[in-house]
């Protein structure tokens, strides 16, 4: 499908909705970063660094895209760094609630396979591969670790659990390449489930700080 191209000021920019939707998600991101900081629990801290960094890598991701005529592939490098190191804290969000009993290493192992994932990503030159980390973390950690919070008393990760529901049809829809429309690729259909997902991981994030601090406050 062909991308969409643009001038605007004189530059040569293409893709708009890329550039729209990884905007949105990058504003959503440092509201919940802003909103979750009255929580000081350890998991807490780890989501709002994972809402920090996600922040950063869609806000370079918009750029990535809108100057990819400039910079070709290396301007995506880095949104796709970020994007691997949001996903290690996300992991590490999970595996520190007080509820976890996470198996032996698995930070480790997160950390590992981020980084493994990062380094063909950037020796092919291709994004399959972060978008790969992203699967495993948000299904293996976020998931899988939500689920069992949700049977060990922690009815706010269900929203957690919702988000990767909500996110799983996005990895189809990228992996086999199923472009609707020259202005909804699937990049960009990609992109709404995402922003849907960590909205998900926001308010499961929000609701158990409310719990855990015993100060009701409206979500």
């Amino acid at each position: 499908m062909d991308l969409i191209k643009f001038e605007w000021l004189g530059l040569h920019l293409q893709e708009p909705m890329a550039i729209i939707m990884n905007g949105l998600i990058s504003l959503f991101c440092f509201f919940a970063f802003f909103r979750l900081r009255k929580w000081g629990s350890e998991a807490n801290y780890w989501w709002r660094m994972f809402y920090l960094i996600f922040g950063i890598s869609t806000f370079f991701g918009a750029l990535g895209h809108a100057f990819f005529q400039y910079f070709d592939v290396y301007g995506k490098f880095p949104c796709w760094i970020t994007g691997c190191v949001a996903n290690v804290c996300a992991a590490k969000g999970m595996l520190s609630f007080p509820h976890t009993k996470p198996m032996k290493y698995a930070t480790q192992v997160a950390i590992a396979k981020s980084a493994v994932l990062l380094v063909l990503a950037l020796i092919t030159q291709k994004f399959v591969f972060v978008a790969i980390d992203a699967i495993i973390t948000y299904i293996a950690y976020t998931g899988v670790f939500a689920q069992l919070l949700a049977k060990r008393g922690l009815g706010e990760m269900k929203f957690m659990v919702i988000g990767v529901a909500v996110l799983i049809p996005s990895a189809f829809i990228f992996l086999l390449k199923l472009n609707p429309h020259r202005w909804m690729n699937k990049d960009d259909v990609s992109h709404i489930l995402m922003l849907f997902c960590i909205y998900c991981f926001y308010l499961g994030m929000k609701s158990w700080g409310i719990r855990s601090s015993n100060k009701p406050e409206n979500v």
